[in-house]
């Protein structure tokens, strides 16, 4: 990934952008605002986080994308189900469909 514009969101994968080390303000390097347009304009959530302060947050917010990638992999799974069995019944068809002819 080389800049903003090189995220692949065709891959449909769970994504969330972090600002780390919330709690040193005076080193800030990036703003909230710049932060959020980013995670906006790839679709994505966006969290400042601070293990110093709060190291539950960060449990939370890895908890939380574990969440949306098990989401992610079931929609994936039931898809394919639905694909797989759609794909079965036109082979059925195709092998016992108005092919026959009266001997």
């Amino acid at each position: 990934m080389s800049g903003p514009g090189a995220w692949d969101r065709e891959a449909e994968v769970p994504i969330c952008l972090v600002g780390n080390k919330q709690d040193l303000c005076h080193a800030r390097q990036v703003c909230e605002e710049e932060g959020r347009a980013l995670a906006q304009e790839n679709k994505c959530h966006f969290q400042e986080v601070s293990a110093a302060e709060n190291y539950q947050e960060i449990a939370n917010l890895f908890t939380k994308l574990i969440r949306q990638v098990m989401e992610h992999l079931k929609l994936r799974a039931d898809r394919r189900r639905y694909s797989g069995s759609k794909s079965m019944a036109k082979l059925i068809n195709n092998v016992f469909g108005k092919r026959r002819k009266s001997v």
